[in-house]
């Protein structure tokens, strides 16, 4: 909980297929460009000679329709690697940006050698056929250092397009939510003890949206609640919506005996309290089952946290 803004990443832009077929076509053009230092004019040759056909046949018959199969496997091994690596909010900084973007820079390296010999394959079983042998298909048309210098360049553009296209959209529905989020108001206990009100049936489930549409969240299933920024979201196992209910307003639903204010951005659900220890200055520092996510907590709080870790 260092204070300063954060984004949650959603990468939305994977059902996008139009703007795939067009980055697919810019990418085959660009590698063709880069084999116009070759002494025969490289992939342009035909057009050199006037046979415009020919090239346009080797354009799209060749080259974009096997290309397709090369773009659909990089993105879902795009995410695939979100969904193990589950990336968390992303500090709004320099340095935390940078580090997101060089952290992806392996990753396109590694899919190369994935999907280059699926697709090269199947090129060979087009092209081949009947005829095939051994010697035409391994290696040419397995992997070589000539396969992964070709496919290269044109994937690192296209994998940095479609992750920062996906961060401009998330920054940018950052910033609506962020210009539109009301101002929490503050609780009154004075309010609240004159005029008293019978209690209401606890909140079972919850008003959320991720990058998917609307849903229901069952509050069981809540790790925790945050609120970053005047922005409320509330975190499952591997999952992360946005919600439109303050903590203050949560506090007051949920169940007190399942759901605990651990500091003034938390509510925690007591189920997923892994443990707690102490930290410095009359903190504590509490964990959840997650084994990944810890908050502060004061020692003012701590008796009220152990009350409800004994109900659990």
């Amino acid at each position: 909980m260092t204070g300063q803004p954060s984004l949650h990443l959603t990468f939305r832009v994977k059902r996008q297929w139009r703007a795939f077929l067009i980055t697919t076509l810019i990418g085959i053009v660009l590698y063709q460009v880069m084999t116009l230092q070759r002494e025969d004019g490289g992939e342009f040759a035909p057009l050199t000679r006037g046979n415009v056909l020919h090239y346009l046949k080797m354009l799209f018959g060749y080259y974009y329709l096997f290309e397709l199969i090369s773009v659909f496997i990089f993105v879902r091994l795009a995410m695939l690697y979100v969904r193990l690596t589950q990336p968390g909010p992303l500090v709004l900084s320099g340095r935390s940006v940078i580090g997101y973007e060089l952290k992806f820079f392996p990753f396109i390296c590694l899919a190369i050698p994935v999907f280059g010999p699926v697709t090269n394959t199947l090129r060979y079983l087009a092209i081949f056929y009947p005829d095939y042998a051994w010697s035409d298909w391994f290696p040419e048309y397995v992997f070589t250092g000539r396969m992964f210098a070709n496919y290269f360049l044109p994937f690192l553009v296209f994998g940095y397009g479609f992750l920062n296209l996906n961060l401009f959209l998330d920054y940018n529905d950052w910033q609506k939510q962020r210009m539109a989020a009301p101002v929490e108001p503050e609780a009154s206990p004075i309010a609240e003890v004159a005029q008293p009100k019978p209690e209401p049936a606890y909140l079972a489930q919850l008003e959320a949206s991720d990058e998917e549409g609307e849903t229901l969240l069952a509050v069981r299933d809540i790790l925790y609640v945050e609120v970053e920024q005047k922005l409320y979201y509330a975190y499952t196992l591997g999952r992360t919506y946005a919600i439109r209910k303050t903590l203050t307003e949560l506090e007051a639903e949920l169940n007190p005996e399942q759901f605990y204010r651990i500091n003034r951005s938390v509510i925690a659900n007591v189920r997923f309290v892994k443990n707690y220890s102490y930290w410095e200055n009359d903190k504590y520092i509490v964990r959840l089952t997650d084994n990944k996510t810890e908050f502060i907590m004061q020692r003012t709080r701590l008796k009220g946290l152990k009350e409800r870790l004994g109900t659990v």
